[in-house]
């Protein structure tokens, strides 16, 4: 039998070490590109190497409700919805609408939306990360994407935008696409990571159910229908249980 103990000590060693992004990476970088003014993909902009073509990103969805009034306020904490896809080539179509049997925040009506990972090569740390980001700025991304790929296949048909440089910034409110020019060697560096495992379930933070309770209870009022709750019982602690979404989410 497995001593507790250890399995504890285990628990607790990998908790620190997503808090820290896992240890590839140096203290305040994680898997996850930080997005927007004050992260790394901002008005300036970041190279990278696409590692998937648009069809191939891994979409799921969130729960999250919030409005801005001088600051963003979060009615409830966002966590990932139970009833999404697993792998990034899940018939997506089975998700699109809310899973009431599968996901306690969809059947207590909390706000759902789509949202997208896009692997990319970060050549400043020389390994795989994610770009995180909400429907709409994936529709403009991904548009960008064609616009960058279309000029190059006029030319050869066979190219495609994945193992190749773009740049990528912060633009009028959403985020913008270009190509991009690394070099040769960095984009050779990029093929080992394309095609991998990418390990999309553990990086969306699937919760357990009684952390999502958790979640719900503390909800502001109206935001949710807590009469479908179970009764208050011993839940986990909705900070804990191995997930991250202070760092994936910027809180």
């Amino acid at each position: 039998m497995s001593n507790i103990r250890d399995i504890l000590k285990q628990r607790e060693q990998q908790r620190d070490q997503a808090s820290k992004g896992d240890s590839e990476f140096p203290d305040g970088i994680t898997r996850y590109v930080r997005m927007g003014k004050h992260g790394e993909v901002n008005a300036d902009g970041k190279d990278f190497v696409i590692l998937a073509q648009p069809d191939d990103w891994f979409v799921y969805f969130v729960h999250e409700d919030k409005v801005f009034e001088g600051k963003t306020i979060h009615k409830f904490r966002k966590h990932t919805c139970l009833h999404s896809p697993k792998e990034a080539d899940a018939d997506i179509l089975k998700y699109f609408k809310p899973g009431k049997t599968e996901c306690i925040s969809c059947k207590a009506g909390a706000k759902r939306k789509m949202f997208f990972m896009i692997p990319v090569f970060d050549p400043q740390y020389k390994t795989y990360r994610v770009i995180d980001v909400a429907e709409f700025h994936a529709n403009n991304l991904i548009a960008d994407y064609d616009k960058a790929e279309k000029p190059a296949k006029k030319f050869n048909k066979d190219y495609s935008l994945v193992g190749d440089a773009v740049f990528i910034k912060q633009s009028d409110k959403t985020y913008a696409l270009e190509s991009a020019e690394l070099d040769e060697a960095i984009l050779e560096e990029a093929k080992a990571f394309i095609g991998i495992d990418y390990g999309y379930a553990d990086l969306a933070n699937f919760r357990e159910e009684s952390d999502i309770v958790a979640i719900l209870q503390e909800a502001e009022e109206g935001s949710v229908d807590k009469s479908v709750l179970p009764s208050t019982g011993a839940t986990n602690d909705a900070s804990d249980g191995g997930n991250n979404d202070a760092q994936k989410y910027n809180f």
